[in-house]
């Protein structure tokens, strides 16, 4: 029977450690793992709350450590349709604030609308405020999963170049 030398012994010992400490830290990955997806779905149930409070989508992410185009994403699933939109300058005028700064921004809506560009923009006639009510009535749209706020103003589409990160 071969002999098995001291330096075959510690070779075979210290390859049994190596392989210990891989499959210990492959299971606290797969933990991690597991932990890291239960966590994104935790922020992505809280995601609708935030905004309905008044939680930008930019303070989301800081505060979650999210991508700002993850949580854009996150947002298709509670985007509300605002069939009035579509009706732009045609149709019966608005009756609220809310409802001409939508249908002005259904004029351009793949266009960043700061609450400066919608107050000029809103037809002669229809409801309009002064500057803090209108970025109130953006707020309020954004809030309520109608409009985008994206990071240079509110608008009707996704932002651009929004995608799962």
């Amino acid at each position: 029977m071969a002999s098995v030398s001291r330096v075959d012994i510690d070779e075979l010992a210290q390859r049994r450690a190596i392989e210990d400490e891989l499959l210990t830290l492959g299971s606290e990955r797969e933990t991690l793992a597991y932990q890291e997806s239960w966590n994104r779905e935790r922020i992505r149930g809280l995601l609708g709350p935030a905004r309905e409070a008044g939680i930008t989508i930019r303070d989301v992410a800081r505060l979650s450590g999210l991508s700002t185009q993850t949580l854009h994403t996150w947002m298709h699933d509670l985007m509300r349709p605002i069939p009035e939109i579509h009706l732009g300058a045609a149709g019966p005028p608005p009756s609220s604030l809310e409802q001409a700064a939508l249908r002005t921004m259904g004029e351009d809506p793949g266009r960043d609308w700061t609450p400066e560009e919608i107050r000029g923009a809103i037809q002669e006639g229809w409801p309009n405020g002064a500057l803090d009510q209108v970025r109130e009535a953006m707020e309020r749209l954004a809030r309520g999963h109608m409009i985008w706020d994206g990071d240079n103003g509110y608008r009707v589409t996704p932002p651009v170049g929004r995608t799962d990160a």
